[in-house]
C-alpha cells in the first residue's frame, strides 16, 4: 500500500466534502447551532416551571378539633407547612347543607368498612369534576376526642383522602396535604400524650440525620461522567454516517465512482483514504458539539442563577475528563467511521444510504444507554462489550477512579482495536468486492419478487435465504415467548417445548427449504454419513463437556445471573421433579432440540452462510444466531461455543446426523448431572466427578483435561477423513488403514441388513 495515493484520496475527498453545503451543515454548522438553540429554548420554557396552586375540597372541617388545630383562618396551620406551600393549598370549605353531601358524609359515619369505590363512582367523581378540585377530603365523624385506648381500634376515627391518580394536580395536591396530615397526626399524638403524663419523646425513639458526603466537584464529575461519553459516541455515530453515505452512494449518483477505481490507487487505498475521511469529520463533528455544548451550557446556567446551580449540584466537569475524552475520541470515530463506511457502501443512491441508519442507530443505542444506567459497573464483564465497555473506562476516568478502573484498561482497548481492526477489514473487503459496489438499481414488487424467487431457485438456499430465517426464528420466539404463559406442570412443560420448537424453528427452516431451494434434503444436510463420524460426533459431546462446563463457570464469573433466573431455575427444577423418569427429561430437554434445532441451524441457515465463500466465517455468524436464540444472556455465549463446535462437524462431514448426535448427547449429560446429582460422585463415575459443598458437581482437573485432549483428537480426525465420508460420490482422499480397520470393527455389531 502506497501511502502517498492514500494521502492524495484523503485531500481528494476532504476537499469534496468541505464543498458539500449539506455535509457542512449536518456536520459543522448544525452542532453550533443546535445547542443555542436548545439554551434559548430552555430558558424560554423555564418560566412556565413554577408550583402552581392545588384546590382541595374539605368537607366535615366542622368535625376537625381546636386543638391543636388543622385550620387557623380557613387555611392551613402554618405551624404544620412551610409558607410557600401553605399558599399553594386552597381550601374550598363545603358547607352540608346539600343533600347529597349530607348523604356522602353520612356514607362513612359509623360504617368503618364500609366499599367506597361505588360512592365514588356515583358522586364523588362528578362534584370533583363540578368544583374543579384537585383532591377531595372528608372528615365524617367529630374529632374532638382522640381514644388513645388500643382495644378501641375498630371505632377510631377516620379522615379520607380521595386523589384522581390519572391526573398530575390531583398527585401532587394529595402529596401535598398528606405531608400536612402527617405532621398534624404526631402534632395531635404529641398533645394525647402529654395530657396522660407521658414523654412525647416515645413517638420518636431515635433521630436520624442525614448528610451529604461528596464534594461539589464530585457531584459535578459523577453528572458529566454519564453525560459527555454518550455525546461523544453518539456524536461520532452521526458525523460519520452522512459523509460515509456520500463518499459511497454519493459517488455512486455522481458517477465518478468508476472514475476512481480506474487510477493507478488499489482498492485498499482508495478504501482508507475514504475511511481517513470519515474519520476526520466524525472526530470534528464531536469536539464542535462538545464546545457547543459547554458554551451554551455556561450561559444557561449563568442566566438560571447560582441557587439553582448550587441546588442541582451541576458545575464545570473536570479539566482532566477532557484529555480523556480525546484519547477515547480517535478509536471510537474509527469503529464508526468503518461501521458507517462498510454499510454506505451497500447503498446505490444517497437516499437508500440514509435508510441504513436507523438500523445502525438501533443496535448502538443499546451498547450506548448500558453505562448510563445506575447499576452499571466497570468489571471484567462489562469491559469485554464493545462501546459499553469504553463508556465505562471514560465514566470512572472522568469521576477520578483510577485505582478502580485502571485494571480493565487493557481489556477495554483490546476489544476496541479488534474491533476497529474488524470494522476496517469490512470496508476494504467491500470496496474490493465487484457485487457490492456495483450492485443493480431494481424496483420491489410481490408478485415480482415472488416469480423471481421461484425461477432463480438454486439447489442450496443463498445467505439472504438464511438470514432471513434466522430472523424469522428469532422473532417468533420472541413473540410467542411473550405470549404463552409457563406451565407449572410437566405435562404443560414438555407440550409447550415441543410444540414451541416445531412452531417456532423447525417449521420456518423446513418450509423455506421446501419452497426457496431445488434440493431441500441437502439443504438441510439430510445426507447419509459413516458410522465412524456419527460415532465420532457422539463421543465428541463425552469429551468436550468438561471444557463447556469450564467456559459455563467463567461466563457465570463474568455475568452473575440475577435473582430471577435462580426463581426460574428453582421453577424449572420442581417441573423436572414431576417427570416420569429420567428418559422423560432426555427426550423432552435433548432429543426433541437436537433435531429441530439441528435442521434449522446447521442445516438451512448454515448452508445458505456457506455461499459467503468462507467456512470460518459462516460456522460464526451461525453460532451467533444460534446463541440469540437462546434469550438468556449467559446462555446465549455458551451456545456459541457449542455452536462452532456443531458447525465444524456439519462443515467437515456434510450431514446433520453427526451434529444431533452431538447435541443430544451434550443435553443429556447436562439433564443427567442435574438429576443425579452427588450420587455421581459415590458411584462409578467416582474418578471423574467431585463435590465440594455436597450438592454442586464438578469435574476433576486431571480426568477432565484428558477428556478434553481426547476431543481435540477427535476434531483432528473429523478434520483429516470428514470431508472425504460426507457424500457417497467418489472419494477423492483415501481413508487411512486405522480408519479402515475402525469403520470394519463398527460394521461388526451392525445388523446383517445395514452391512450389505
Amino acid at each position: 500500500m502506497k501511502w502517498s495515493n492514500v494521502s492524495l484520496i484523503y485531500c481528494r475527498e476532504l476537499r469534496d466534502q468541505l464543498r458539500d453545503r449539506r455535509t457542512l451543515f449536518t456536520v459543522l454548522i448544525l452542532p453550533l447551532l443546535l445547542y443555542p438553540l436548545m439554551g434559548i429554548a430552555m430558558l424560554q420554557v423555564s418560566q412556565f416551571m413554577r408550583e402552581h396552586p392545588t384546590r382541595i375540597w374539605l368537607i366535615g372541617a366542622d368535625n376537625l378539633p381546636n386543638s391543636p388545630s388543622l385550620l387557623v383562618d380557613q387555611k392551613i396551620n402554618p405551624d404544620l407547612v412551610d409558607p410557600r406551600t401553605r399558599e399553594l393549598i386552597e381550601l374550598d370549605m363545603s358547607s352540608e347543607d346539600d343533600s347529597r353531601i349530607q348523604q356522602l358524609v353520612e356514607q362513612f359515619k359509623n360504617n368503618q368498612q364500609e366499599p367506597i369505590s361505588g360512592i365514588i363512582d356515583r358522586l364523588l367523581r362528578i362534584e370533583m369534576k363540578q368544583r374543579d378540585v384537585d383532591l377531595a377530603v372528608i372528615v365524617p365523624q367529630p374529632m374532638s376526642s382522640l381514644s388513645t385506648d388500643a382495644a378501641a381500634s375498630e371505632t377510631r376515627k377516620r379522615i379520607l383522602v380521595f386523589r384522581n391518580s390519572a391526573s398530575d394536580k390531583s398527585n401532587m395536591a394529595a402529596d401535598r396535604f398528606n405531608s400536612v396530615l402527617s405532621t398534624w397526626q404526631q402534632q395531635v399524638a404529641s398533645t394525647t400524650l402529654q395530657k396522660y403524663q407521658l414523654d412525647p419523646n416515645v413517638l420518636v425513639p431515635f433521630s436520624i440525620t442525614q448528610a451529604d458526603v461528596a464534594s461539589r466537584q464530585n457531584k459535578s464529575a459523577a453528572l458529566w461522567s454519564k453525560v459527555l461519553p454518550f455525546i461523544i459516541v453518539i456524536w461520532c455515530l452521526t458525523g460519520a454516517f452522512y459523509p460515509a453515505v456520500d463518499l459511497c452512494a454519493g459517488e455512486k449518483e455522481r458517477g465518478t465512482f468508476e472514475t476512481l477505481l480506474s487510477s493507478p490507487a488499489l482498492r485498499d487505498e482508495i478504501a482508507i483514504g475514504k475511511l481517513l475521511t470519515v474519520i476526520s469529520f466524525s472526530i470534528v463533528t464531536s469536539l464542535l458539539n462538545l464546545i457547543s455544548m459547554g458554551f451554551t451550557g455556561f450561559f444557561v446556567i449563568s442566566r438560571l442563577g447560582a441557587g439553582m446551580v448550587k441546588t442541582a449540584g451541576i458545575g464545570a466537569p473536570p479539566v482532566e475528563s477532557i484529555g480523556w475524552l480525546l484519547l477515547a475520541l480517535l478509536p471510537i470515530s474509527a469503529l464508526f467511521s468503518a461501521v458507517a463506511m462498510a454499510a454506505a457502501s451497500f447503498a446505490r443512491s444517497s437516499k437508500e444510504g440514509q435508510y441504513y441508519l436507523v438500523p445502525l442507530m438501533m443496535i448502538s443505542l443499546p451498547l450506548m444507554m448500558l453505562p448510563m444506567l445506575p447499576a452499571a459497573k466497570l468489571d471484567l464483564g462489562t469491559s469485554l462489550i464493545p462501546v459499553s465497555g469504553l463508556m465505562l473506562l471514560l465514566r470512572g476516568l472522568i469521576e477520578g477512579q483510577y485505582q478502580e478502573t485502571m485494571p480493565f484498561v487493557g481489556p477495554v482497548c483490546a476489544v476496541t482495536l479488534v474491533c476497529c481492526w474488524l470494522a476496517v477489514r469490512w470496508v476494504v473487503k467491500q470496496f474490493n468486492s465487484e457485487s457490492v459496489l456495483f450492485r443493480p438499481s431494481e424496483r420491489f414488487g410481490l408478485a415480482t419478487w415472488m416469480k423471481h424467487v421461484m425461477r432463480e431457485r438454486h439447489d442450496l438456499p443463498s445467505v439472504g435465504h438464511a438470514v432471513l430465517c434466522g430472523i424469522i426464528i428469532l422473532v417468533l420466539k420472541f413473540f410467542v415467548g411473550m405470549v404463552i404463559e409457563s406451565p407449572t406442570s410437566w405435562g404443560g412443560f414438555s407440550k409447550q417445548t415441543i410444540i414451541v420448537l416445531i412452531a417456532t424453528v423447525g417449521t420456518p427452516a423446513v418450509l423455506m427449504a421446501i419452497i426457496l431451494t431445488r434440493k431441500p434434503f441437502k439443504s438441510l444436510r439430510l445426507r447419509k454419513c459413516s458410522i465412524s463420524m456419527l460415532l465420532a460426533g457422539f463421543l465428541l459431546a463425552f469429551c468436550f463437556h468438561p471444557l463447556i462446563t469450564w467456559i459455563t463457570s467463567v461466563v457465570i464469573q463474568l455475568y452473575p445471573p440475577s435473582t430471577d433466573m435462580a426463581v426460574m431455575q428453582q421453577l424449572m427444577d420442581n417441573i423436572l421433579s414431576g417427570s416420569p423418569g429420567v428418559w422423560a427429561i432426555i427426550a423432552v430437554i435433548a432429543i426433541a432440540p437436537a433435531i429441530i434445532e439441528e435442521l434449522a441451524f446447521r442445516g438451512f441457515i448454515l448452508s445458505g452462510m456457506q455461499s459467503i465463500g468462507s467456512n470460518f466465517k459462516a460456522i460464526i455468524f451461525t453460532s451467533i444466531l444460534f446463541g440469540v436464540a437462546h434469550a438468556v444472556f449467559q446462555q446465549t455465549i455458551i451456545t456459541f461455543f457449542v455452536g462452532c463446535v456443531l458447525g465444524f462437524i456439519a462443515v467437515r462431514t456434510g450431514s446433520i446426523f453427526p451434529c444431533m448426535a452431538y447435541h443430544a448427547v451434550h443435553n443429556s449429560v447436562y439433564a443427567l448431572i442435574s438429576r443425579t446429582g452427588p450420587a455421581l460422585v459415590d458411584g462409578p463415575f467416582g474418578w471423574l466427578f467431585t463435590s465440594s459443598n455436597g450438592s454442586h458437581v464438578e469435574y476433576r482437573f486431571w480426568p477432565a483435561a484428558l477428556l478434553t485432549g481426547l476431543g481435540v483428537l477427535l476434531l483432528v480426525w473429523i478434520w483429516e477423513y470428514g470431508s472425504a465420508t460426507s457424500t457417497k460420490t467418489v472419494v477423492t482422499k483415501p481413508s487411512s488403514p486405522w480408519q479402515q480397520k475402525f469403520d470394519g470393527w463398527i460394521k461388526r455389531f451392525m445388523p446383517r441388513s445395514e452391512k450389505r
